[in-house]
């Protein structure tokens, strides 16, 4: 395979590398894939059969985007991750446009529940075909973030050359989603910014100013824009029928399923209690049915993503790979826990899809492609064991394409790539 001197692919062709993806998380996403069908049939069946009609309406569209997203992931697994290099600003910069489009196109086009955040085609509360660039733009800033970061190593120290801009390109993006408004995926994007930021080598310092005055102005946010939700969470039976309304029957969910649950299709908040609960608030309904044992097992799998994401991180060959690594496994990871928080009552309610089960075709094929890329990566791969010690680290980034990375000098050995180029 040819490579130009940015290590991007000098003819974008289908990867051609003898190695096999990580088997474990594409089994383990795919598990999911299939376990999130049946949970939004189960939570959505009914509120499907009373306004539609159709008991299967949102498990078709959902099948849809499944199949879809599983096709558009085998088929992306199989495209060098470097191509993605290549056309990082034009990917960004379709995103950009998208975000704007939902900001100016006719509200009948973009509004769903008083968000603007979907362009729509067709009749009806969906449309016939409709999409949500906020879930996609995830997926870009990640790819962008990581060709900018990891060809701009030696300024990241510097706060005029590395942080200002980073912040003020991060803030564009997000101050897009949150005109929409979207404070759940604003709060998502940050966090995922934070973690390529951190893992690209960027001083301790400006990470953890940078996060103090994020917190601060989310804090500002939420007391100015979303008091009433900060109220609920403080106390929600203090605004039982409003605010607080969906987190009591979210609780009520997790209360009647207790240990081992009521029974898959057998829950009785998504009978027109619990607002959203094939959407937002799906893991109430697991926990209803599937019990303690049910929740705890969805919390694994995520974990098992988290370590097999990071690893390929960690052993990546490229920094741009391991900073994509970095950014997709922590908007997954991320992204699932802050739903579970919200869900479980830890944090105040925000609306987030849980990934690869929540209904939403856009977050669902969206997740699986970012999983095809990191899959990819992962063909990539230093597949012989971490090295741990400083004086076998220098040897090995002596003589070896890749450059694993360890739990204790992870940040350091991203750096120590971040100076050469890809292998030809």
């Amino acid at each position: 395979m040819r490579l130009n001197h940015n290590g991007a692919v000098a003819n974008p062709l289908f990867d051609r590398t003898t190695h096999s993806p990580d088997r474990v998380l594409l089994a383990v996403v795919c598990g999911l894939t299939v376990f999130g069908l049946v949970m939004v049939y189960s939570a959505s069946f009914v509120e499907g059969t009373v306004l539609y009609a159709n008991p299967f309406y949102y498990l078709l569209r959902q099948a849809t985007g499944a199949i879809i997203g599983l096709v558009a992931m085998l088929v992306v697994q199989r495209i060098d991750y470097r191509v993605w290099q290549r056309y990082s600003i034009h990917l960004m910069a379709g995103t950009l446009l998208l975000l704007v489009s939902v900001l100016i196109l006719p509200a009948s086009m973009t509004e769903v529940n008083g968000s603007r955040s979907w362009i729509r085609f067709g009749e009806g509360w969906l449309g016939i075909f409709s999409v949500q660039p906020s879930e996609f733009a995830k997926l870009a800033m990640i790819i962008y973030f990581a060709h900018w970061l990891s060809r701009r190593s030696h300024r990241l120290g510097n706060v005029t050359y590395g942080l200002a801009p980073f912040a003020v390109i991060l803030g564009f993006i997000c101050g897009l989603v949150m005109l929409q408004p979207d404070l759940g995926t604003t709060i998502v994007m940050v966090l995922i910014g934070g973690a390529i930021f951190f893992a690209a080598g960027a001083n301790l310092w400006h990470v953890g100013g940078a996060a103090l005055l994020a917190i601060t102005a989310f804090w500002g946010l939420i007391i100015t824009f979303r008091s009433s939700r900060w109220e609920a969470f403080l106390d929600p039976w203090s605004r039982a029928s409003t605010e607080g309304y969906q987190i009591i029957h979210s609780l009520y969910a997790f209360g009647s399923g207790g240990v081992l649950g009521q029974g898959i299709g057998m829950s009785r908040q998504k009978y027109l209690w619990l607002p959203q609960p094939h959407t937002d608030t799906i893991y109430a309904i697991i926990g209803e049915e599937l019990g303690l044992w049910g929740t705890i097992a969805v919390l694994l799998v995520f974990v098992i993503i988290a370590a097999r994401g990071y690893r390929i991180a960690a052993r990546a060959p490229t920094p741009f790979a391991a900073l994509v690594a970095v950014g997709i496994t922590s908007w997954l990871v991320f992204q699932a826990f802050i739903n579970i928080a919200v869900t479980t009552g830890l944090i105040p309610f925000t609306g987030l899809t849980l990934p690869f089960l929540s209904y939403g075709s856009s977050s669902l094929i969206s997740c699986l492609i970012a999983i095809g890329i990191l899959l990819n990566i992962s063909r990539h791969v230093d597949r012989s064991s971490s090295v741990t010690s400083t004086a076998k680290y220098r040897q090995r980034t002596e003589h070896a394409t890749a450059y694993p990375l360890g739990w204790r000098d992870w940040r350091a050995r991203l750096s120590g790539a971040r100076s050469r180029r890809s292998p030809r």
